[in-house]
C-alpha cells in the first residue's frame, strides 16, 4: 500500500477529531441525563458502592467479557489506587472457578453494554442462586431488582449497561444507565461510544468515592513508589506535609 497522501492525512486528522467530538458530546449528554433526570437509580447503586467499600473486609468486584472486561479491569485498577479495593473478574473465568474470589458483602459491578451477554447473565444467575432470601434483608430502597434484594451476608449486584429492562438489569439490585444513540461508526457496531462512556463513568465514581473517603496526595503517594507517576505524587505530598506543618505553627503562635 502507498504512502498517504497529505490529503487523506488531513481527511484522517478531521475524521478523528470528529469522532473526539462525538465521544464528548455523549459524556455530556449523559451528564445532562444525571443533572436533569430522575437520579434514583444512580444513587441507588451508588448507595450499594459505598456502603461496600466502607465495609471492612469487602470490595467491588468488576466483571464481564470483552471490550466490558477489559474496561471494568482498568475501573478496578483506579479505584484501588485512589483507596477502593477492587478487582476484575472475567466473568468466563468466574464460572470456572475464578468464583471464590467473591466474598459475602462485596459488591458486584457487571458490565454489559446489552444488558444479555450470555457470560454475565449465567454469573448474575449464579450469584443469585447463593444468596439467602430468608434472612432479614438489609432495605437497600426500591431498587431496580427490588425482587433480588440481599441481606448483608450476600453480594450485592450492580449493572451498567444501555438499559435497566434488559435481561441483566432485570437482575440487579441498581443500575447504571451508559446509553449512546450510536457507536462511532455506522458501519461496524464496535463498542467505542458505548465502551468511552463507562469508562468515562466509572472514573468519576472513583473520583467521587475518593473525595469522600479524604484520600489525599499522602495516601496516592503511598500507593504510587514507583515510575514518574510516584516521582510527582511524592512531591506533591511533601509539599502539603510542609504546608500542614506552616499551619499548624501559625496556629501555635
Amino acid at each position: 500500500m502507498p504512502s498517504p497522501s497529505a490529503d487523506e492525512l488531513t481527511i484522517a486528522t478531521t475524521d478523528i477529531a470528529n469522532s473526539l467530538d462525538l465521544v464528548s458530546q455523549v459524556i455530556k449528554q449523559c451528564a445532562d441525563r444525571i443533572r436533569n433526570n430522575n437520579p434514583y437509580d444512580l444513587q441507588s447503586a451508588l448507595q450499594i458502592m459505598l456502603q461496600t467499600a466502607d465495609t471492612p473486609g469487602c470490595k467491588i468486584v468488576f466483571t464481564g467479557v470483552g471490550k466490558s472486561y477489559l474496561i471494568g479491569k482498568k475501573l478496578a485498577a483506579t479505584l484501588t489506587s485512589v483507596g477502593t479495593p477492587a478487582i476484575s473478574l472475567h466473568s468466563t473465568e468466574a464460572l470456572h472457578g475464578d468464583l471464590g474470589i467473591i466474598h459475602p458483602g462485596d459488591c458486584v459491578v457487571a458490565l454489559s453494554y446489552s444488558g444479555a451477554t450470555e457470560e454475565v447473565l449465567r454469573l448474575a444467575s449464579v450469584l443469585h442462586g447463593v444468596r439467602s432470601k430468608e434472612e432479614a434483608s438489609v432495605d437497600w430502597g426500591n431498587t431496580a431488582g427490588g425482587a433480588y434484594l440481599n441481606n448483608s451476608h450476600s453480594v450485592r449486584l450492580v449493572g451498567m449497561g444501555k438499559s435497566a429492562e434488559s435481561p441483566l438489569g432485570k437482575m440487579c439490585d441498581a443500575w447504571i444507565e451508559s446509553a449512546v444513540e450510536m457507536e462511532l461508526s455506522p458501519l461496524v457496531n464496535a463498542p467505542t461510544s458505548s465502551s468511552s462512556l463507562m469508562l468515562a463513568i466509572g472514573d468519576a465514581i472513583a473520583i467521587m468515592m475518593m473525595k469522600r473517603r479524604h484520600f489525599g496526595p499522602v495516601d496516592f503517594a503511598r500507593n504510587h513508589p514507583g515510575g514518574h507517576l510516584g516521582v510527582v505524587s511524592r512531591e506533591i505530598a511533601r509539599q502539603q506535609e510542609l504546608e500542614d506543618e506552616l499551619r499548624n505553627i501559625g496556629h501555635l503562635g
